[in-house]
């Protein structure tokens, strides 16, 4: 094990790679949003992403099960995994959701809001360096945030129904944004990567650190099985209609959902998850955050393309505020 605190310092150029990889994963996750609504369309919020999951399990079970041939996992640090994949994948369940009645622009601005709380993680459990500009730019950020989450109410046109199913949506969707930066922070945990606050916030709740080190990749191919478990008992529960009448059936999917499912699959859990995963072990919390801005503005090319959605002024405004707030935040940087 490892603490943040000693770990080996690398020169610049050899944080490149780790860069480059958050860049590409968050490029995926920028088509993803558009691709889940599409699909919602379709097949029902759990069943999709059971089916995504089970795809993956498939997919990445030979090399899962050479890893855990080599690797021993110590049964101290089971449920820490099993939280890790709860945060990661089960959590997929409210964003899942929240997709199914908002729109994919409303569900990108307020992600953000788990970018500005990453900044925030950061600062308080592992001492990165916050600012004042950085203070003053995540209260915009937070501001304009909270503005696109209540939109719905500002539109005039939309009828009461249809108020109440997207704010429903948007506060998934923020609920989703809550555990994405537990997920970012838990993964530093079951990476070994320690500091003195973290280790005392542990103490506070009563859990200890992890007893062993493991590795990016499998504690990714873990959690994807451990998304799985927790989402058949929901999937179950949508086919035999206890949240309403569905028109759903696996032997009669579309292609357009087909390659939804797919692509959930392929790209935005295996190749984005193991790339983030493994950036996270050279990569401060906050720097996280950055880029996960650039997944916001690659989205809106996306959403138009895929789904032919456009800001409206209230989205516009909610975003150049939180565009003000990001610029004042990142001002110092190079």
């Amino acid at each position: 094990m490892y603490h943040l605190d000693t770990m080996p310092k690398k020169p610049a150029h050899s944080l490149t790679a780790y860069y480059f990889s958050l860049i590409i994963a968050y490029v995926i996750w920028a088509a993803a949003g558009p691709v889940i609504k599409l699909t919602v369309e379709s097949v029902p919020p759990f069943t999709f992403l059971f089916l995504r999951l089970l795809v993956v399990c498939i997919l990445v079970l030979p090399y899962t099960w050479r890893l855990l041939k080599t690797t021993s996992v110590i049964k101290k640090d089971y449920l820490k995994i099993f939280v890790l994949g709860v945060f990661s994948q089960s959590s997929l369940m409210l964003l899942f959701l929240g997709y199914k009645y908002t729109t994919v622009l409303d569900a990108v601005f307020i992600g953000m809001l788990g970018t500005i709380l990453s900044v925030v993680a950061g600062h308080y459990l592992y001492n990165e360096k916050v600012d004042w500009n950085v203070k003053l730019g995540l209260l915009l950020a937070t501001l304009g945030t909270l503005f696109v989450a209540i939109e719905p109410i500002l539109q005039a046109k939309s009828i009461a129904h249809d108020i109440q199913m997207r704010l429903l949506g948007n506060l998934l969707v923020i609920a989703y944004s809550v555990l994405w930066v537990l997920y970012i922070v838990w993964s530093k945990l079951t990476m070994g990567i320690n500091s003195a606050n973290m280790k005392r916030t542990l103490k506070l709740l009563h859990i200890k650190p992890m007893k062993k080190h493991y590795s990016p990749v499998l504690l990714v191919s873990l959690s994807f099985y451990i998304g799985l478990l927790t989402v058949i008992p929901m999937a179950l529960l949508e086919m035999a209609g206890f949240f309403g009448p569905i028109s759903f059936s696996i032997s009669q999917i579309a292609l357009v959902p087909a390659l939804g499912i797919l692509y959930m699959a392929v790209f935005s859990s295996i190749i984005a998850y193991y790339l983030f995963e493994w950036s996270l072990e050279k990569i401060e919390v906050k720097d996280t955050a950055l880029f996960g801005y650039l997944q916001t503005v690659f989205t809106i090319p996306f959403a138009y393309i895929l789904l032919r959605e456009i800001p409206n002024k209230y989205m516009l405004i909610g975003a150049l505020v939180i565009a003000l707030g990001v610029l004042i935040a990142e001002q110092k940087k190079s």
